[in-house]
Formats: C-alpha cells, sequence, structure tokens
C-alpha cells in the first residue's frame, strides 16, 4: 500500500527485494521481520513472475506468512551527535 491505495493484493509463492545487505527473497514460513527496502520488489507465483513494483525506499513487515509494504515513505536523516545530545537532555 502507498499512502493513499491498495497497489497489490494476492496470494504469491515468494517476494524478491533488495535492504542494505543485498537481494533477498521471503517464502512461505518466512521467519517475521520487518526491514527498509530499495529498488523495487517482484512477485512470484507458480514459478512465474506477477508484479513488479519499482520505489526507490519502502519498509517491509513479514508476520505469519503475510507481507506488507509501505511506500510514500521519506528518508529522515539525524545526524548521530544531535540524536546523542537530544538522549542526554532527556
Amino acid at each position: 500500500m502507498d499512502t493513499s491505495k491498495v497497489i497489490f493484493s494476492g496470494d504469491v509463492d515468494r517476494v524478491s527485494s533488495y535492504n542494505e545487505v543485498g537481494p533477498f527473497d521471503v517464502y512461505p514460513m518466512h521467519a517475521n521481520f520487518i526491514s527498509i527496502i530499495k529498488k523495487h520488489m517482484t512477485f512470484y507465483s507458480r514459478k512465474k513472475k506477477v508484479f513488479d513494483l519499482p520505489f526507490s525506499q519502502a519498509v517491509m513487515k513479514v508476520k505469519q506468512d503475510s507481507i506488507t509494504i509501505f511506500l510514500g515513505i521519506e528518508e529522515l536523516v539525524v545526524e548521530e551527535e544531535k540524536l546523542s545530545t537530544q538522549v542526554l537532555k532527556i
């Protein structure tokens, strides 16, 4: 989904994408995790590509054989020194 609508909904047996470590695939019964993903995602059903979704950055949540992808999320960069200073003030 992006900030205004659902882009794809359906059953697939593999999803491929990229994160800061590199390319990865999510298969049925995959461990639960959350990751910032980059480039694009490809959805496969019965070993055939059914949908390709290009983007620059998104958040992927995998939980109990369900994948949710959040698009339209801008990157926020906080310098480490400023973050440390703010934490000390609290």
